[in-house]
């Protein structure tokens, strides 16, 4: 039987499945070693005089062909991890404990997940393509005129399919709702967008600065940074609060520069620096004033 561990990495933006069976290495193993040892036994039983240069003659020659066998056949029972994290979805294959494939697609890519019944599944294959026996597959934009198709699962029951289908399919709900909330909030109004950056800036203690004409443009919304289209295309720098409030806001000679705020790709909110170090300064105050 195949081993399922299916976790939501706490603390992190993250959410992973984790598929093999030692059980079906350990006993593929014993047998593929008892098959070896016969095969050898009866390989040089045809030999007239056996001498230690034979054998070893016999075991190096037969040895790849072996490992290439072995390894074709614990391929299924391997360890197999599919990986949901900064909007992306990594498969990673391996054979015993080395990783031999990982693949990274991006979740705006995937037009379909679903469930393949494999009509084979109760026989051992030897050499049937591992990926045609796994039954979650994932249809993926490769360009735009053609889908891959990728794979994850060996053996899989229906039940264990719908299960991770769902869950997966649910990740990416709730990414796709909190993208949608991310983006409706870069499109308000310029005097409410203006306060909900800088309310961010002081809950996440970061901004992010570009600058650009010897003048700034200023987020402090790290999922903005990492979703939001415009910011994929602007080289922003992560400074700490404090950092910038010393470096930037407190010196005089950026007083006057212009600043522009929770910029959309379409506008943003113009202020110079001293003004955004004032508007800063009230919020935080008005925070401490709520705690005292």
């Amino acid at each position: 039987m195949m081993k399922v561990i299916t976790k939501k990495i706490n603390n992190t933006d993250e959410y992973s499945i984790t598929r093999y069976s030692i059980s079906g290495i350990i006993l593929k193993t014993i047998i593929f070693l008892i098959l070896y040892i016969i095969c050898a036994y009866l390989g040089m039983f045809h030999f007239e005089e056996i001498s230690l240069s034979k054998i070893i003659k016999f075991v190096i020659g037969s040895f790849p062909f072996f490992i290439f066998l072995y390894l074709e056949v614990i391929l299924g029972s391997s360890k197999e991890i599919l990986v949901i994290k900064e909007n992306n979805l990594i498969l990673k294959k391996y054979i015993l404990f080395f990783c031999y494939y990982s693949k990274t697609l991006k979740l705006e890519d995937i037009r379909e997940i679903y469930y393949e019944k494999i009509p084979c599944k109760d026989y051992p294959i030897l050499f049937f393509p591992i990926d045609l026996l796994k039954n979650i597959k994932f249809r993926v934009k490769e360009n735009e005129f053609e889908d891959k198709m990728y794979a994850f699962g060996y053996k899989l029951s229906e039940h264990e399919s719908a299960e991770i289908t769902n869950e997966i399919e649910e990740y990416i709900k709730v990414e796709n709702v909190e993208k949608e909330n991310l983006s409706e909030k870069y499109n308000y109004p310029l005097d409410e967008r203006y306060n909900y950056i800088l309310n961010k800036i002081l809950d996440e203690e970061k901004l992010f600065i570009s600058e650009k004409d010897n003048n700034f443009i200023i987020n402090g919304d790290s999922e903005a940074i990492k979703d939001l289209e415009i910011s994929k295309d602007m080289n922003f720098e992560e400074i700490d609060f404090y950092v910038f409030y010393v470096n930037y806001l407190s010196k005089k000679e950026y007083e006057n520069k212009k600043v522009l705020v929770g910029y959309n790709g379409i506008d943003g909110k113009e202020v110079t620096m001293s003004k955004f170090k004032e508007d800063i300064n009230e919020i935080r105050d008005s925070r401490s004033t709520f705690k005292n």
